[in-house]
């Protein structure tokens, strides 16, 4: 194992656990945007930009120690929004949930069955924190929130904002409502060019959207949703549209259904080149007990894209039912990509597998940055997010592990490999 702490926050009251990562600052450097939220909700309550060393650059809203954990994504981004070289910072503040349906001891709360005025994307210079624009969207739209070309533009301006689970609404540039979609978008649609006119399609997983909010085709799967939305293109060949739910399932850019493996609950679904004995490979988590049977931890699979041949089976350690895969250049560009898979237990370190299924390196998780939400078999056992992100420009990304209460950033400390320089001279040129 061969890893380097590069950094240590304690966030103290400005953790979370939720991140997005950008030039926050102008220097050019990816900076960290620490996004707060009620539990339970989308309620964005603070948003504290910093430097990956800590320095806090700004802040909006009011930081808080119980705002710091998460319970699903948030409509938060950094991009350059309006096309002039600059970041900025979206995201959307909530309608008002004048009759919220809530559940649960935690008072969960989803939607409303009314509200109360619309929503309002907020534009944030990333620079200062300070708003620059805003205008309304619907006000369940407050859920994911995604960039996609649905107009044209030749760049990703518009907006694809779903509520929870059950409705999906196009968004111009400009604010104006394109189109709404009402079906099962799951978790976060996945959005490509897929019959070259130009603009984006969305895939929510039971359905393929046209720019236009026009579905290209629908299915029905019950009462399920889709856990995660992939879409990927082999070099050379058609598109492929990859979905997890009670099972992993590969279509073809119409639909039909090419291969699909009927694990209990499928999540995290990342296509990557993770071998040399085919063009693209599929990695998905099965989650494990209580999300399935008693006994069961979760566990790492690898699929051929083209086939959908298993190619491997990792067991994760006994209680992380919660864990989840993500991509990786752990040895930078040009090389062969790898899979970190993380919240994997109480006390059990982040694991970066190579594509043969081995773990080539791990980092630790400190117990001081986590924390158990709950008690009993349904609890989140020390629960932390990994991101990466090549932090120092060197090719190769950094894991960023989130707590609610601070971060740590590991980077791969072999030396890099670079092609041997041979026939060095003063006289370059000559």
């Amino acid at each position: 194992m061969s890893v380097h702490l590069v950094s240590s926050i304690e966030a103290r009251d400005f953790g979370a656990e939720t991140l997005r990562i950008g030039d926050l600052n102008g220097d050019g450097a990816p900076d960290l945007l620490f996004v707060q939220s009620v539990y339970g909700s989308r309620e964005i309550t603070c948003l504290t930009a910093a430097t990956i060393l800590g320095d806090r650059l700004w802040q909006s809203g009011k930081p808080s120690a119980d705002n710091g954990r998460v319970y699903s994504d948030l409509p938060v981004q950094v991009y350059d929004w309006d096309g002039d070289g600059v970041n900025e910072v979206i995201y959307i503040r909530q309608a008002i949930y004048a009759e919220p349906v809530e559940y649960g001891e935690e008072k969960i709360r989803e939607r409303a069955t009314r509200y109360e005025g619309a929503a309002t994307l907020v534009v944030l210079d990333a620079t200062t924190g300070r708003e620059k624009t805003s205008f309304p969207v619907p006000a369940p739209a407050d859920d994911a929130l995604l960039f996609a070309d649905l107009t044209g533009r030749g760049r990703r301006e518009d907006l694809v904002i779903k509520d929870r689970y059950w409705n999906m609404w196009g968004i111009a540039h400009d604010g104006r409502v394109l189109w709404r979609w009402e079906g099962s978008p799951g978790h976060y649609p996945a959005v490509a060019d897929v019959d070259g006119d130009g603009c984006d399609e969305v895939f929510v997983g039971y359905a393929l959207i046209d720019h236009d909010g026009r579905p290209l085709w629908q299915k029905e799967w019950g009462d399920s949703h889709q856990d995660a939305a992939y879409m990927a293109r082999p070099p050379g060949g058609e598109w492929r549209l990859l979905f997890g739910n009670h099972g992993l399932h590969c279509l073809a850019v119409d639909g039909t259904d090419l291969w699909h493996h009927p694990l209990h609950e499928a999540q995290h679904v990342v296509v990557g080149k993770y071998r040399a004995d085919s063009p693209l490979q599929v990695a998905v988590i099965d989650r494990g007990f209580p999300r399935t049977p008693e006994g069961k931890s979760a566990d790492l699979y690898l699929y051929d894209l083209a086939t959908g041949r298993e190619l491997w089976k990792r067991r994760q350690p006994p209680g992380g039912w919660v864990a989840a895969c993500t991509d990786i250049r752990w040895s930078g560009a040009g090389e062969r990509q790898d899979i970190m898979v993380y919240e994997r237990g109480m006390g059990q370190p982040v694991a970066v597998y190579d594509g043969d299924g081995k773990i080539v390196d791990e980092m630790p998780v400190p117990p001081e940055i986590c924390s158990t939400y709950h008690s009993g078999e349904g609890s989140n056992p020390g629960i932390h997010l990994c991101y990466r992100a090549d932090v120092w420009g060197d090719s190769r990304e950094e894991v960023i592990l989130a707590g609610w209460k601070g971060v740590r950033i590991y980077a791969n400390a072999r030396p890099l490999a670079l092609p041997t320089l041979y026939n060095q001279t003063l006289y370059t040129g000559m």
